[in-house]
């Protein structure tokens, strides 16, 4: 098995769960999961955990994100992208800096309220679920945090945006707030993600160029290791014995560490441990 993170570059028209799908038959994997999902009509950075990759998962689902996306104006839909159903019409076409004006309004700690059309579950079930059931449902507010907001430009009855947004931010939801801020109604046409904490579309890999027979003879270039999204952890190697130790689940006696520590032997990803000073826990150890 092949341990370690495929930064895809997920085109539109497919789901996540597809991406990663083929994905894991290409590298004829046993496990894979993907850390954020991208709705199916959006493209963009979509990180793939291979093997002993998914113990760290939460470490990249937690990071700030990064959106390009284009809103259409004069019209709003069900599910806030053009997938959906127009719901209002309006001919108000907002001016570019009537756009620009409203933007400090959505920078910071905001509050919104997710789609109907989303994967937050309700009394056990997916929201999407309901909602293609035509059942009512109430979706709660929630704060979400907008680290940057920016304009680059405008054209016809659109405005092309770009976002760097704190976990859970919808950015349907924003564009459709920004749409109805400035007096008209709108929907996505365009979301692309281009950043999840530090992987950016330069660590990526297109889906039609993995699926190369080529690229995939030489499939490792393209794995980077687990550590990967481990970089703000403090790293400790350890001597065989401490490694056996660990393997075991065994504590060790290791002071000078507080905190999360990545443990190394031979510069092999060993194990996460948590760490009080004087003695190290294992918490995640790698089966390598």
């Amino acid at each position: 098995m092949t341990h370690g993170w495929i930064i895809l570059d997920k085109p539109e028209g497919i789901t996540s769960t597809k991406a990663g799908s083929l994905v894991k038959r290409l590298f004829k994997q046993k496990k894979l999961g993907h850390a954020g999902t991208l709705d199916p009509f959006a493209s963009g950075i979509l990180p793939l955990a291979l093997g002993e990759a998914t113990k760290v998962m939460p470490y990249v689902m937690s990071d700030t994100k990064e959106y390009e996306f284009e809103i259409t104006f004069g019209e709003e839909r069900d599910t806030g992208d053009l997938e959906g159903q127009a719901t209002a019409t309006c001919a108000t076409m907002p001016a570019e800096d009537k756009v620009q004006s409203v933007l400090p309004q959505f920078t910071g700690q905001i509050t919104q309220i997710p789609p109907k059309y989303s994967a937050l579950r309700i009394n056990g079930e997916r929201a999407y679920e309901l909602a293609r059931r035509g059942e009512t449902i109430e979706m709660k507010s929630r704060q979400v945090m907008i680290h940057e907001l920016n304009l680059l430009k405008t054209y016809e009855n659109k405005a092309y945006l770009r976002v760097l947004c704190g976990t859970g931010t919808y950015v349907r939801t924003l564009g459709q707030d920004i749409a109805r801020a400035v007096g008209s109604l709108g929907y996505l046409s365009i979301l692309r993600r281009t950043k999840v904490g530090r992987f950016s579309l330069k660590d990526s890999i297109k889906l039609d160029i993995l699926k190369n027979s080529d690229c995939m003879n030489n499939a490792d270039d393209y794995v980077l290791p687990i550590r990967a999204v481990l970089d703000d952890i403090p790293a400790v190697s350890v001597c065989e014995q401490q490694a056996a130790y660990i393997r075991q689940g065994r504590s060790i006696d290791l002071p000078g560490f507080s905190g999360t520590v990545l443990v190394l032997e031979n510069d092999v990803e060993l194990a996460l441990c948590e760490g009080d000073g004087k003695i190290l826990h294992p918490k995640r150890v790698f089966n390598l």
